[in-house]
């Protein structure tokens, strides 16, 4: 056959299938777009997206700040030697660890010294007081001697008068004038001297009394050097350790012991300067050893009232009642980590999710819209009456615009738009099961109204 009839022929064929399988797939498409079902068109036009919401409402919110610190016993007591002396005796059981009552004798002195101390102060004060008894007689005698000494004195100048009257009627004899003057003269002399001896007794009575005091001190001493010499507990609590032994001398001001007092602990707590506004004094406080998993509870007694400012910090002092007997017991010395629970307030709360940088989105009758607000700080809490399962929110500030009732978008709200149309259903709807999330009547109505 000739080449160019063959040729001719394959292409004429190929035409011919080509065709026939055009004419049939236009005919399969022809019989599938007439049976096709019709789908019934809505007004609303494309379906707008299904979004969960919260509701906004206000609620109890209680803030929690952390600190930390180191605790310290609220009552310890570095027991000194009030005098210098040796150790005489260490009673038994006086160890460290050991419980003490307050008053119990922790270490005896050699009070010998103190008591012949004493003894010399009480006989010194015997004497003065003898000496004092023997001047109460001197000053009677000389009491009586010069009311005699001053008779005997106007006996004398009686006398002179009269002879120097004798004398002037041509009586008497100038020797007799002169002798009656020298015996006048003499009674005065004595009665000067015993007068002075008079005016002398007070002054020796109060050198007597003063010295009579001030033995009368040194014996009060010497019975406080005695009572010193008996080293006694001033708290109960536990010895943390006892420096002197038996032999050992010891002078005053040397801490022979140390007492603490477990019952009470005191911690100096460490919180952020913010927590001023909001934390006061009998707060809650949570205290963690969290190397152990132990957990004690406190409440804050005072504030510091001066700030840190390299630190940032302002100071809590909490503290700690507990039973010495207890367990766990909370140990001076240990570092703690705080969490202090502030009075709530009624805020606003949102999901930490609904939350895009200083905004919220609203579902507002079926359109999206922003909302600007204040973060104040977040928190971990269950509010069941807001989201079933929800766990992490912010708190909003006072300011924020919120307002009750407004509905906070949830979900998708990175992809959502201002004035975009959405159906929204509430959150505790959308957990109830499948099928469950009813959309909001509102947000349906208020897309029904396109052509």
């Amino acid at each position: 056959m000739n080449p160019k009839w063959s040729r001719a022929i394959a292409y004429s064929t190929r035409a011919v299938v080509s065709v026939a399988a055009l004419v049939v797939g236009v005919s399969i498409f022809a019989l599938l777009e007439s049976s096709k079902p019709e789908v019934a068109r809505t007004a609303n036009g494309p379906l707008d997206r299904l979004v969960e919401v919260v509701v906004a409402q206000r609620v109890a919110t209680a803030r929690l700040w952390e600190g930390f610190g180191t605790a310290e016993a609220r009552h310890v007591a570095e027991v000194a030697a009030e005098v210098g002396a040796v150790v005489k005796r260490r009673p038994v059981g006086i160890e460290p660890g050991r419980p003490v009552a307050r008053g119990q004798v922790l270490i005896e002195l050699d009070d010998h010294d103190f008591v012949h101390e004493q003894q010399i102060a009480q006989q010194n004060m015997a004497r003065f007081q003898a000496q004092m008894s023997v001047l109460d007689a001197e000053e009677r005698n000389w009491s009586d001697q010069l009311l005699l000494a001053r008779e005997e004195s106007e006996v004398a100048r009686m006398e002179l008068e009269q002879a120097t009257a004798a004398m002037e009627r041509d009586a008497g004899n100038q020797i007799e004038i002169d002798r009656r003057r020298r015996d006048y003269n003499a009674s005065l002399r004595s009665l000067r001297q015993i007068e002075e001896a008079v005016e002398k007794v007070a002054p020796r009575r109060a050198d007597l009394q003063a010295s009579w005091l001030l033995e009368k001190s040194r014996a009060a001493i010497a019975d406080r050097n005695v009572a010193r010499c008996v080293i006694t507990s001033p708290i109960d609590g536990v010895l943390q350790e006892v420096r002197v032994h038996e032999g050992e001398r010891v002078t005053a001001g040397t801490i022979t012991a140390r007492v603490v007092n477990l019952s009470l602990i005191r911690i100096p707590m460490r919180l952020p300067q913010s927590a001023q506004a909001s934390v006061r004094t009998g707060d809650p406080v949570e205290l963690r050893a969290e190397t152990l998993g132990w957990c004690w509870t406190g409440v804050i007694e005072d504030l510091a009232p001066e700030a840190d400012a390299s630190t940032r910090t302002l100071t809590a002092f909490v503290e700690v009642s507990q039973d010495p007997k207890a367990e766990p017991l909370l140990l001076p010395g240990r570092f703690l980590k705080a969490v202090v629970t502030s009075p709530p307030v009624e805020r606003f709360v949102v999901p930490r999710a609904a939350l895009i940088g200083d905004h919220v989105l609203l579902d507002v009758e079926g359109v999206v819209r922003r909302r600007p607000v204040v973060a104040e700080y977040h928190i971990r809490q269950d509010f069941p009456d807001l989201h079933p399962t929800e766990q992490e929110w912010v708190v909003l500030a006072e300011a924020s615009g919120l307002e009750p009732g407004d509905r906070v978008i949830l979900s998708n709200a990175d992809e959502l738009r201002p004035g975009e149309h959405i159906v929204s259903a509430e959150a505790t709807a959308t957990q109830a099961g499948p099928g469950a999330a009813s959309p909001q009547s509102g947000s349906s109505a208020a897309r029904s109204t396109g052509p």
